[in-house]
Formats: structure tokens, sequence, C-alpha cells
């Protein structure tokens, strides 16, 4: 499916983490979707993909850097998020891993915890917040390495969908 097609799904009840290959080419999400980019490379233990996230969604400094507080400022990205122009006006927010065979690579045994994240987010995003919003995750690595990452997160039961970009 592409882009847009994933985020749609992501912003109703379909899966919200997508997979595709690592291009040179960036992805361009549409109007209104809030885009941020992470180095899988910098999420190899837990404490550094929450520091990687707090970074790129901007977390405020007393971020307390565990689940909790991770979920709390997940779930709040609405209020911390402006553009150039105010708050999106069909506002979703999509988090691209590149490299993502590495997310987590230290310390596997945190992923199910992280990826069973991801549809709870989605779920807020799109039954609490006001007004309603997408949540999505891409992950991209290079084609040699997507079976092992669409395999972590299918073990973690997260289904996973090929998006082109």
């Amino acid at each position: 499916m592409n882009l847009d097609e994933f985020l749609a799904q992501a912003g109703d009840h379909g899966p919200c983490v997508g997979i595709h290959p690592e291009t040179s080419s960036p992805v361009v999400p549409p109007a209104g979707v809030e885009l941020r980019s992470i180095d899988g490379a910098l999420t190899k233990t837990l404490d550094a993909l929450l520091g990687a996230f707090a970074e790129a969604w901007h977390f405020p400094p007393w971020f307390g850097r565990n689940a909790s507080a991770f979920d709390d400022f997940m779930r709040d990205l609405d209020n911390m998020v402006n553009t150039a122009t105010g708050r999106p006006a069909a506002p979703g927010y999509l988090t691209e891993i590149t490299d993502a065979h590495l997310i987590l690579a230290d310390q596997p045994e945190a992923l199910s915890w992280f990826a069973n994240c991801m549809p709870f987010y989605r779920d807020y995003y799109r039954d609490e917040a006001s007004p309603p919003a997408m949540f999505g995750l891409l992950l991209s690595a290079p084609p040699d390495q997507l079976h092992e990452v669409r395999e972590r997160w299918l073990s973690a039961d997260i289904p996973v969908t090929t998006v082109t970009v």
C-alpha cells in the first residue's frame, strides 16, 4: 500500500506499523501529518530509544526517561507539536525509524513493550484526542534486513504492513 493508504488505516483500526526498504528519498507525508525521523542506530537500548523519541518529538526537559513518562508524552503530542501555521488542521503523527533492524538490538526483551505501545497510541489518538488524529510508526531498513524487522514485530503480535513511499 502507499503512504496515504497506510496513514488512513493507521488513523482508523488498521495497522499502525509500516515497513519499507530504505531509500535515499525522504518520506514526504501529506499536509497535516507531522513527521519525525529517528536513526535506528541511536535506539539500541531502551534508554537510548526513549532519548531518541524525546529529542525527535521535543519532549520537555523534565521527561522522566521511563515507560510511564514515555506514555504520557506520546499521548500529549497534540499539545506539544506546533507547525509554522499553528496546529495541523487534520493532525497526524508519524515517526520514521531508519535502520529499524537496530531498534533495541542490545535489549531485545524490551521490544514487546515498545511494539505494543504503538496500537495503544493509535487508539488513543483515534478515540480520545480532540480532534481525532492519526498515529503511525514507519520502519525502514536495508532490503536484506526487512524480513528480520518484520519477524521481530510479528513475534510481539504487532501487525506490520508493507508501505511504498
